[in-house]
């Protein structure tokens, strides 16, 4: 069961994990170059729409100028004006403007002075100068824009206009603060045609106003044509908007109760960009309380003021819908592809399980053979690594002591003239003279160079060895209770952890006497200034164990690597002799010194020797 787990975790991870993965990527590459397809085409769709709103727009105005035109050629018109019959004027104006729609109808004279207006026929005589295409009309030349209009203008053209361009204003998410309750202004287009007489004389102008407040038609025209069954390919539902400053006065948008969203107002941040920096919008923002991919253009009067602004755009949630409609489908093929996977591997973890269970039962064998002659391999060698070592160390010792004996017999007879010459002088000269000092020094370098002839003749002398049966705690105690000859013991702490172990040991006692006698000698001298010296005893594997520990500064690897050769020391006046020849009596002895030291925890040296039957 165990086999089939594993082997079905390796075919999951190196089969499905893969796929997963893939699925994965495409999953995330797939719905972002969709979202970002859907969401580019939604930008275009708005930006086209908008221009093609503002040409319907432009249209509008163009229509407008042109009926004002008609009006303008009648020629039973220029008389009736020369006349100033306003029989004529009320007739000929009530059958021409019966064939289009409009707010209202005025004809001015040269001055701009209203002769007649059709739809307030008793209210004449004030100017019209402040209209701008009235003006370039009476330059001669027909003209056309958007004018805002106050409600006392509005109603000195039709009593009736005021009332209908009212519009109560609506709460509004993200927007700004105004106190306002209603917009009483209107939003118009105004077009107007000079007027002449059969001679071509200028007789002044007719000027036709619409009224852009809840003027629906315009706003479901332009929705009607940029998105034809109210509905994109994609499914996003197109609307338009006419603005009077940020007020909804014609739109297409409706709120949560389906009801056209009159008097609610433009978002501040599209209001700051489009109305007040006179720019153009192509991005998401909110309209009501939904986000749609939305164009803004400010509506401008014939001065270049901002009166007002077109917009069409689309709701961005059917897009998230798809978006999240295109994650599901994904996130369903994955679980799909997951599940199958599952399943694969599943039967064909049985199979292989039973497979691999056969081959590892003919392999255990042969594993098992190949570590037993692999630990046998390694063991010879690392004993053939020992054995090349000692051989090496034994060769270069045997070495050194040959040469040792000779030196040391040629160095003894013109040392000890030296020695005895030297105390001739000592004898001869004052007590209190300053030579005194010299031929004392002269005496303590002849004696460390006895010392050192001695370690020498050790070296030369080790096998010669006078063996014995005796116990090894009364050497230690000799030793140690001797050592403070050597070394004042004040501020170091002595424990005998030996006492407990009756060992025998069967060697040369005097030449055990000295590395004992040395390593206890250089644990102490490690310790500067006082310390903890540890020496214990036992077996382990077949061999008596002696361990002297310090608590000193311990040995680097470097040190450790070469503190059994010959002449190397780490004291500042030590020969360098005393491991190198205790470890040629230990090795003689058939024993062996190791060293166990870590830098700033002291030092170990472990002294193995054989087990006295």
């Amino acid at each position: 069961m165990k086999n089939a787990a594993a082997i079905r975790r390796r075919l999951l991870l190196t089969t499905l994990l893969p796929l997963v993965a893939a699925l994965l990527v495409s999953w995330l590459v797939g719905v972002r170059l969709i979202a970002d397809r859907i969401e580019g085409q939604a930008r275009t769709k708005v930006r086209s729409d908008l221009s093609a709103a503002q040409e319907i727009y432009d249209g509008e105005l163009a229509n407008l100028a042109h009926r004002a035109r008609q009006l303008a050629l009648i020629p039973e018109l220029g008389r009736a004006v020369q006349r100033l019959s306003r029989t004529d004027l009320e007739r000929i104006l009530t059958m021409a403007a019966s064939g289009f729609p409009s707010s209202f109808v005025s004809v001015v004279d040269q001055a701009g002075l209203v002769r007649y207006r059709l739809n307030n026929p008793t209210y004449t005589g004030d100017s019209l100068q402040h209209f701008a295409p009235v003006q370039v009309a009476l330059r001669g030349t027909s003209a056309q824009g958007t004018l805002l209009l106050t409600s006392q203008q509005a109603q000195r053209e039709h009593p009736a206009l005021a009332a209908s361009m009212a519009i109560p204003l609506q709460a509004s998410p993200h927007v700004e603060a105004d106190s306002r309750s209603s917009e009483q202004r209107g939003l118009f287009m105004v077009a107007a045609a000079p007027l002449h007489d059969a001679n071509g004389r200028l007789l002044g102008a007719v000027c036709i106003g619409q009224l852009l407040n809840n003027n629906q038609a315009l706003v479901e025209r332009i929705t009607r044509i940029t998105s034809p069954g109210q509905a994109t390919e994609d499914g996003l539902q197109q609307n338009a908007t006419l603005f009077l400053h940020d007020v909804r006065i014609a739109t297409t948008v409706t709120d949560e109760n389906g009801q056209r969203a009159i008097g609610t107002r433009m978002s501040a941040a599209v209001a700051s960009q489009v109305l007040e920096k006179g720019e153009l919008w192509h991005d998401r923002a909110f309209v009501l309380n939904q986000r749609y991919f939305a164009a803004y253009q400010p509506l401008r009067d014939p001065d270049g003021a901002i009166v007002g602004a077109l917009y069409v755009g689309v709701p961005e949630q059917p897009f998230i819908t798809l978006r999240r409609t295109l994650n599901l489908t994904f996130a369903g093929l994955l679980l799909a592809m997951t599940t199958l996977g599952l399943l694969l591997t599943s039967r064909l973890a049985r199979q292989l399980a039973q497979r691999e269970a056969e081959i590892q039962a003919f392999n255990r064998t042969l594993e098992d053979k190949v570590q037993q002659r692999t630990i046998e391999l390694e063991e010879k060698n690392h004993q053939l690594l020992r054995a090349e070592k000692e051989l090496a160390r034994s060769e270069r010792l045997a070495e050194l002591g040959m040469l040792s004996a000779g030196v040391a017999h040629e160095i003894n007879n013109p040392l000890a003239i030296i020695r005895g010459n030297a105390e001739l002088l000592q004898m001869e000269l004052p007590q209190q003279q300053d030579s005194q000092e010299e031929v004392r020094e002269i005496l303590t370098q002849v004696g460390r160079i006895n010392r050192i002839v001695g370690s020498l003749l050790t070296l030369a002398r080790q096998e010669r060895r006078q063996i014995s049966r005796f116990p090894l705690n009364p050497l230690l105690d000799e030793i140690l209770d001797q050592i403070d000859h050597q070394i004042p013991l004040e501020g170091y702490s002595i424990e005998r952890s030996y006492r407990e172990q009756n060992l025998q040991l069967l060697a040369d006692r005097e030449q055990l006497r000295q590395v004992f006698t040395n390593l206890i000698l250089n644990g102490l001298q490690a310790m500067e200034g006082g310390g903890r010296l540890t020496i214990s005893a036992g077996t382990s594997q077949g061999m008596q164990v002696i361990t002297v520990t310090d608590s000193g500064p311990g040995i680097t690897p470097e040190q450790q690597q070469r503190l059994f050769t010959p002449f190397y020391s780490t004291k500042q006046h030590g020969t360098g002799l005393g491991l190198a020849v205790s470890w040629g009596i230990v090795r003689n002895h058939g024993g062996s010194i190791e060293v166990h030291s870590v830098p700033g925890q002291g030092s170990g040296f472990a002294v193995r020797l054989p087990l006295v039957d």
